[in-house]
Order: C-alpha cells, then structure tokens, then sequence
C-alpha cells in the first residue's frame, strides 16, 4: 500500500512539472500559475490548519500604537503554528518581540526582515497596517526564513526564492478564513514584485531571487513543503 501511494505521489509530481512547464512556455515571464493544488497538499494544509486554528499568543507586538499590535500578536502566533506543522522542527525559534524594519533598510525597499542571529522578525508599519493579506505574507515569510534557518545562507536564488513559494503554497491553507483570497493576492503581488524587478535588471540579487522561486515552482511544485520538511527530518540541510 505504501509502495503505490508513493508511485502515486511521484506520478503526481511528474504531471506537475510537465504542465507546469507547458504554462511557462505559453507565459515566458510568468512567475505564478494559477493551479488546483494537488489532494495531497491540499490534505497536509487542511490538518496543519485544523491543528492550529487557534492559539495561545506567542509575540508581542507595540510598534503600531494601535489595534494591529493586537492583529499582528494574534496571527503571527497562528502563523508560528502552521509554519511548525508544515515545515517541522525550527531552525531557530523566532524572537518573541516583532521589530519596526529600520528607515535604512525600509528606504533599501525591505517591507519586512528576519535577523538570523537574533531571530526578531521586524515590520515596517506604513506598508502593513491595516492591510491583513500583506501583514499576513510577511509574517509568515520571515517565519519561514527561521524554520529554514539551518540552510545555507547568501544565495538568494535558494533562500529567498524557495521562501517566496512556499510563502505561495502556505497563502492557500484555510487557517486564514476570512482573509485567505487577501493572503494568496499578497503573496501573488510579493512573486510579481520580484519578476517586476527582475526585468527591470536591477541587480543580480533580484535575477537570482525570481529565478529560485521559478525554479522551485517547477521543479517540485506544491510538494516543495512536505519536502523540505523530510529534509530537516533526515538532518539534510541542503536546498
């Protein structure tokens, strides 16, 4: 029995890729392809998000002064959940404080930031407050970034590429209720932004960090998720 789910899940994988590939070349510089998640993904969603539909607060948020401290402390702890189902062990637990992203760093276009040493996730407020699909996206980017902490670091077109669509998969599970369609269009807009300036030919970073996100959507599709999770669990901290 095992044996034929595997070659199922395989064989799913394989038409995947194949009509993955066919949408791309319809769409050369398409990024994201609106697709029915596979059953098996959809199923891992769906019970990570029941696991988790509620929970104790975790963060503590005070860089708003205002009602969405208390949005961001309640979802970035939902978050932390489904991010921990999904992915499996930490590669470090996040900081408990959320941060505000420095004018400096803000001004160098970051929205949103995880320090890998020290494990803040940090915010900028005039791009998030009062808008739950892009709060709810850069939560669980930079969330994403320290459950994968233990991967190599430097090279966006695996670090910041691979996050951007599992970012994409993760906007798709029904934890987020009401605001699910508002989190799938934010993580849509973040994968657009990146080809955007992967066009515009601004820097290698971005070139490098559209193409890993392409890459991983076609090479291992929705299943990026439940395979990075397998790596962490057989200690195989490579991308």
């Amino acid at each position: 029995m095992k044996a034929n789910k595997a070659s199922s899940a395989a064989s799913q994988q394989r038409r995947h890729r194949t009509s993955t590939i066919r949408k791309f070349k319809r769409s050369s510089f398409a990024f994201t392809v609106t697709v029915t998640l596979p059953e098996a993904v959809t199923q891992q969603l769906d019970q990570a998000s029941r696991r988790h539909k509620t929970a104790s607060q975790r963060f503590v948020c005070k860089i708003f002064g205002s009602q969405w401290d208390q949005f961001v402390e309640t979802w970035a702890s939902i978050a932390y959940g489904l991010v921990g189902e999904a992915l499996g062990p930490w590669g470090k637990e996040p900081a408990v404080e959320i941060g505000t992203v420095s004018d400096g760093a803000h001004s160098a276009g970051a929205n949103a930031s995880y320090a890998p040493w020290s494990g803040q996730i940090s915010l900028c407020p005039s791009y998030v407050e009062g808008k739950p699909g892009r709060t709810l996206e850069k939560l669980t980017h930079e969330l994403c970034h320290a459950s994968l902490a233990l991967f190599p670091e430097g090279d966006p077109f695996y670090e910041e590429g691979f996050v951007d669509y599992s970012v994409w998969v993760l906007a798709h599970a029904p934890i987020w209720g009401d605001f699910r369609e508002d989190m799938i269009q934010a993580a849509n807009h973040n994968i657009i932004c990146r080809r955007d300036r992967a066009l515009r030919d601004l820097s290698d970073y971005d070139r490098k960090r559209w193409a890993g996100g392409l890459f991983c959507s076609t090479m291992h599709g929705p299943w990026i998720i439940s395979k990075l999770q397998m790596r962490k669990l057989e200690g195989n901290f490579t991308w």
